[in-house]
């Protein structure tokens, strides 16, 4: 039997919603002009009507809704973080970055040639005083962001913690990369760190963690409109970050229509009923997460390292991650592991999944 993967952090599968809404939106856009018309050509930073559906997307978390020609469309969250990155902060540069945080970056370090600079942590996400004292220090040319369910730790940046960033990054001239991509599925959150210093910001919306894995459309929103040519189309042109047509229409068709907004809310709700197993199965565990939430951050005792509990909990069959996966900087990392909700094809299988991290975790 082939391990279950718990190691990612993708949404659930809700086929019983997704697969009807998606069918209507592919017949749409298709009965709606020529097919070559429409995937003749490169749209480069999107059409007209996909910058525009962007926009409505991205406002579903910015206080008001962006003009279309502040907006890209994009083959992905990574793909615009490649383009960012590369123009940004460039070969030579300083990236600040949460001491724990996505682990690809440093990837795009090594590709691109600049420096990472890792803040230290609390429960809400970066601390205000580190991050000063290191923009001192350091200089960083822009501020990776997860402010919303960071990852892997869950953490919220509060309303009062996301002024107190911004009004640092104004401070000393840091460009905010903000990476909202957990935030459509929970309630009652603040609204992005990017509306605190938008002057300064460059928003991504993407739907690969609310939506579907592999829609690959991803939206940014850039401080203004004349931005966009400067870092985009017509700049840097041997990448791969344009989207391809058909998919910027078909998820325009769904923000357009409540496609969108009900497989949201079907992710949402399987989410939920997994956190809820998670809730019954773990009593007295220092655990973080949320009902919304994508992935789970699990603090294990001293005498139990995450590194040899992996090694455990892979031996019985299943993959999850050791806080080491996303650590940065010179710190000891937290005794900790990360696992995932959704990426278990099923809810039994999850089940079947946490069953294993439960024993593995009472052994």
């Amino acid at each position: 039997m082939n391990p279950i993967n718990m190691s990612g952090n993708l949404p659930p599968l809700v086929p019983h919603v997704f697969d009807d809404i998606y069918r209507a939106a592919i017949a749409q856009v298709l009965d709606e002009g020529s097919p070559n018309s429409l995937i003749g050509a490169h749209q480069f930073c999107g059409s007209e009507r996909d910058r525009t559906a962007g926009s409505r997307f991205a406002a579903l978390r910015l206080p008001e809704i962006p003009s279309e020609d502040r907006v890209v469309v994009a083959n992905g969250t990574q793909s615009i973080l490649s383009m960012l990155l590369h123009s940004l902060v460039g070969k030579g540069g300083c990236l600040a970055i949460e001491a724990l945080s996505y682990p690809t970056m440093r990837q795009f370090a090594d590709i691109f040639a600049f420096r990472l600079s890792a803040i230290p942590m609390d429960s809400e996400g970066i601390e205000p005083e580190a991050f000063e004292s290191m923009c001192r220090k350091d200089a960083p040319s822009a501020y990776y962001a997860l402010p919303t369910l960071q990852n892997p730790t869950t953490a919220i940046m509060s309303m009062e913690r996301r002024q107190a960033v911004a009004e640092i990054c104004r401070r000393y001239n840091v460009a905010i990369i903000e990476d909202d991509i957990y935030s459509l599925l929970p309630r009652d959150i603040p609204p992005p760190l990017s509306s605190f210093a938008p002057e300064l910001s460059w928003y991504i919306l993407g739907t690969a963690k609310s939506m579907a894995a592999a829609l690959k459309v991803a939206y940014l929103v850039a401080p203004k409109a004349e931005d966009v040519p400067k870092l985009f189309w017509p700049g840097v042109r041997a990448t791969y970050w344009m989207c391809a047509p058909i998919n910027a229409a078909v998820a325009s068709r769904l923000i357009e229509g409540d496609g969108a907004t009900c497989i949201i809310d079907a992710v949402r709700t399987e989410t939920r009923e997994r956190q809820a197993l998670i809730a019954a199965c773990f009593t007295g565990a220092d655990l973080r997460t949320m009902p919304e939430c994508l992935h789970v951050w699990l603090h294990l005792p001293e005498e139990r390292p995450a590194e040899k509990f992996v090694e455990l909990v892979g031996s019985l069959g299943v993959n999850i991650s050791p806080s080491a996966t996303y650590a940065f900087g010179n710190r000891t990392p937290p005794n900790a592991i990360r696992f995932g909700t959704g990426t278990a094809r099923d809810r039994a299988t999850f089940q079947r999944g946490l069953d294993t991290i439960i024993q593995a975790y009472n052994c």
